[in-house]
């Protein structure tokens, strides 16, 4: 007993210091992220920028979108370079681009160089989003899986305050010292995480494997690790390489469809507006107090809510995070928007703290749900061996819509007044609501199996009887002739295996038959 709680601990501790290893990748995505939100006042200053001349409200926007970009072209090769070479070869990769941003800040100061570094910067950020979710999923046991997948949120968070807090406090020098200073960390402590073992066992390294998988379980010696290696090899797709088939099945379809529904919900959040434009939004809000002051608030707030999901997420279904979540979040948006209209209309009002409270409540809710329960949703409704290319997909999915939304927001803004805008992110939040409750099987605390089975229906709550019943067989026997014998056909879960007549099986009816013959 000793043994085991001794274990067990030790377990939580690796797969804990592991997780947060690779999430330091994703708190510089948030600090790349806030750092337009902190630097952008003083760019637009003459009397206050560093560069050589003052930069735009266009050139701005630029700075914005440069990142969602690049991110777009970062989603054709993070997915490929994490199967060929590996999550852990692939997370020193995506901090490389903030790296070299960090150093083109401090080194070349011109509006040229800092167009440069956003780039590179997006680059890391598709990155983090693509290999940090599927590193964690595919290390963690199924205790930790919900509580560690939710760290992705959690530091992303933490960046953006750290960047909003650094950003108060010295010059962008120095500021740009404490960022560079993040990637430098992550270069040491990454080291000494030990690869996946799923990408160990689809490389067929399977003696590498099992001291992963002893490192990751806390355990002393491959035979208590033997059980999970032989569940992972049984699950042919979680191991073996991808084919078209197994994107055309129903059920990857459908997660695919689940993912896009997400992601698109994510950027018409206006969370990334939000989060670069923070100082500007409450500068016209119609609030007297500092937009400094109220920068910094939301973003403690910020990462109170995603400590707090990180803490409750395994306590209550995904659906009903994100249900509840998505509805807040439109409430606040439309409130938002309400406080725009309201200054426009008459300008001498205070709405005072409705601005503040309205983000915060914001925040929180995009920290509990939608910004972090869809990635650990894809950790559990993408089979291993499609979920890189999956995961790349929703990405630039996420990244081109993200670039249209930045980049089109200043133009928005004077078209639909900034309160249009928000008002629109609040309606399309609303209706993920139903679609959530409709289409998106609940996931939590069931086995991999009764996912695939879930997804094979398109709407997994309201089925009827009869189907859940044909369902929950798992399989279907149809008795077919073939020529000179008999092939049963066996299919399950979308998977077919055809037994000749004398009882041997093989998995295309053709061998079947001439096994037969």
């Amino acid at each position: 007993m000793h043994n085991f709680i001794g274990s067990k601990f030790k377990a939580n501790c690796r797969q804990l210091f592991a997780a947060i290893s690779v999430n330091l990748v994703t708190f510089s995505f948030g600090v790349y992220t806030g750092w337009s939100s902190t630097v952008a006042p003083m760019l637009k200053d003459p009397k206050q920028t560093p560069l050589d001349h003052v930069m735009t409200d266009n050139s701005i926007s630029w700075a914005c979108s440069w990142g969602m970009l690049s991110a777009i072209l970062g989603t054709f090769f993070w997915g490929m370079l994490a199967d060929n070479f590996g999550r852990k070869a692939t997370g020193f990769l995506t901090m490389l681009p903030y790296l070299i941003s960090w150093i083109i800040l401090l080194v070349v100061k011109t509006e040229t160089a800092l167009m440069v570094s956003r780039f590179l910067g997006g680059l890391g950020a598709s990155g983090a989003a693509i290999n940090c979710p599927m590193f964690v999923g595919e290390v963690s046991d199924e205790a930790m899986k919900a509580g560690l997948g939710s760290l992705f949120i959690l530091m992303y968070n933490i960046g953006v305050l750290y960047v909003y807090v650094f950003g108060v406090m010295v010059d962008y020098t120095y500021l740009n010292v404490a960022c560079l200073a993040i990637s430098l960390l992550f270069m040491v402590v990454w080291m000494y995480v030990p690869e996946s073992p799923i990408f160990l066992i689809q490389k067929k390294r399977m003696d590498e494997a099992r001291r992963s998988l002893m490192w990751f379980r806390g355990k002393d010696n491959d035979k208590e690790v033997s059980d999970e290696i032989d569940s992972l090899m049984r699950h042919s797709d979680q191991t073996n390489k991808a084919t078209l088939a197994d994107y055309k099945k129903r059920g990857t379809v459908k997660a695919l469809l689940i993912g896009l529904v997400f992601q698109a919900g994510t950027q018409f959040s206006g969370i990334n507006i939000i989060l670069m434009y923070t100082v500007d939004i409450f500068q016209n809000s119609g609030s007297n107090m500092s937009p400094h002051s109220c920068t910094i608030l939301v973003g403690v707030v910020q990462v109170i809510g995603s400590a707090v999901a990180t803490l409750t997420v395994h306590r209550a279904g995904r659906k009903f995070f994100l249900m509840v979540t998505y509805g807040i979040t439109a409430l606040a948006l439309i409130t938002i928007g309400s406080c725009f209209y309201v200054n426009k209309v008459n300008p001498s009002i205070n709405t005072g703290i409705l601005p503040v409270f309205s983000l915060s409540v914001h925040v929180i809710a995009f920290s509990l749900g939608l910004g972090m329960v869809p990635y650990i949703i894809y950790t559990e409704v993408f089979p291993a061996n499609v979920r890189n290319i999956c995961m790349s997909m929703l990405m630039f999915f996420n990244n081109v819509l993200g670039f249209a939304i930045i980049k089109a927001y200043p133009s928005l803004s004077d078209a639909l007044h900034i309160s249009g805008c928000f008002w629109m992110f609040g309606a399309v939040c609303l209706a993920v609501v139903p679609y959530t409750y409709l289409f998106v099987p609940e996931t939590k605390d069931k086995t991999y199996d009764e996912i695939r089975r879930e997804l094979l229906l398109w709407f997994p709550d309201r089925r009827h009887k009869n189907k859940a019943a044909a369902v929950d067989k798992e399989a279907v026997v149809n008795q077919a002739d073939v020529g000179a014998g008999n092939v049963v056909v066996v299919e399950a879960n979308e998977m077919k295996v055809c037994m000749g007549k004398d009882q041997s099986c093989f998995t295309a009816p053709q061998c079947a038959r001439d096994n037969v013959k």
